[in-house]
């Protein structure tokens, strides 16, 4: 089977997105599948490399990092058609969605969408639940959907975004898939001592680590507001963020206007194949996001072991378990009664960090990627077989 993958962020961003594309990606062509890869070249000149097509592409205003393809026309769009995939699959609501509609349309192929993001919220911030902002995005929602055969979701808060209310006949929840060995690999002391003394940390037991995209819609700054009050009750706490984006600056003059700085830590972005070393630096991993669909980060996070404390959201559900695999807050006093309870009692976080290997079972990468092909056969057998 010839499957295009479409995506408007690929292997020249850093983000959750761009890590479940990539063992999708790998997974299908390990599973035999011709697999090719559309997505945003990082500059005004589109190119190939290998079976991966880059499409020119400008610069997005409204988030930084984020690339538009604005064009309608390209000798490498021509030849993806000529290629003639049975299934496109793109992965974001954006311009290469566009494309990707165009290619499935003119080549005959059957399309399907998993839709990873509030759109609402990533675009739109909080002025997300405005009559005219849900408006835009049924008009949104209206320009992809319809031409789809079937809608992946990660997770069942994502089938509640408003805008799937309308197709929800389609809708397939399919949660993302890491690859576990990539986490599960042994850091030595030595390594571990050098990494926190990058951060300007020592070992002590207490250290509170943080995996994420530095921008707002992550809500960074509730942990930073509440880190005060942990210290308080253990002045050994230090918190490391692993990561970078546009909020950065803003938060590093807050921890140095509030005189976090020797407690806080931010290591800025680090390879992919690095950042298992970061989680091993935790004893606990920390999260105030509201706006995660299916997180990448908490999936990695227990891959490593690590007992979690993270703010209540419907995301959480079937990954956190409160009291199981670590603690869901929605106070800042249940936020610093959690990580203690789990940085005092070493019996207690012994239990979690087993637990959370347990739970990181259930969302391997062969799983996802089995499901995802799985689906693929169940929608060409049946569309091809009605058109038969």
């Amino acid at each position: 089977m010839k499957v295009l993958i479409a995506s408007d962020t690929y292997i020249y961003q850093t983000n959750g997105v761009v890590t479940v594309l990539n063992t999708l990606v790998n997974g299908l062509r390990q599973l035999g599948y011709e697999v090719k890869v559309l997505a945003p070249a990082n500059g005004r000149r589109s190119f190939q490399k290998g079976d991966d097509y880059f499409i020119r592409s400008v610069p997005a205003v409204y988030y930084p990092g984020e690339r538009l393809c604005l064009i309608h026309r390209d000798p490498l769009l021509d030849e993806l058609k000529s290629w003639k995939p049975d299934i496109v699959h793109f992965h974001t609501e954006g311009l290469i969605g566009r494309l990707a509609i165009k290619i499935a349309l003119e080549s005959d192929a059957l399309l399907v969408v998993t839709t990873h993001t509030d759109f609402a919220k990533y675009v739109f911030g909080c002025l997300n639940d405005l009559l005219p902002v849900r408006l835009a995005c049924k008009a949104i929602a209206k320009f992809f959907y319809p031409y789809a055969k079937a809608i992946i979701v990660p997770s069942e808060k994502s089938r509640g975004f408003a805008w799937l209310q309308d197709y929800l006949d389609r809708v397939t929840v399919i949660p993302n898939g890491i690859t576990l060995k990539r986490f599960q690999r042994t850091v030595s002391e030595r390594d571990r001592t050098a990494l926190l003394r990058q951060c300007g940390f020592t070992e002590n037991g207490c250290t509170l680590v943080m995996i994420t995209r530095v921008s707002r819609e992550k809500n960074i700054i509730e942990i930073l507001r509440y880190f005060p009050s942990l210290l308080r009750v253990m002045p050994k706490a230090q918190l490391i963020i692993v990561g970078d984006g546009p909020d950065r600056k803003r938060l590093e003059k807050y921890c140095s206007r509030h005189k976090l700085s020797e407690r806080v830590c931010f290591a800025g972005r680090v390879p992919p194949e690095d950042v298992y070393r970061y989680y091993a630096l935790g004893d606990v991993f920390v999260s105030a996001s509201s706006f995660e669909v299916h997180s990448m980060t908490y999936l990695e996070a227990m891959a490593c072991g690590l007992p979690m404390v993270c703010r209540k959201d419907m995301c959480l559900k079937n990954v956190l378990d409160h009291g199981f695999n670590g603690f869901i807050y929605e106070t800042e006093q249940e936020f610093t009664d959690s990580v203690l309870k789990i940085l005092t009692d070493r019996s207690l976080q012994k239990s979690m960090s087993a637990n959370a290997l347990e739970r990181a079972e259930e969302y391997s990468d062969i799983d996802h990627v089995g499901h995802v092909a799985a689906l693929y056969k169940r929608v060409a057998d049946q569309f091809r077989n009605d058109s038969a």
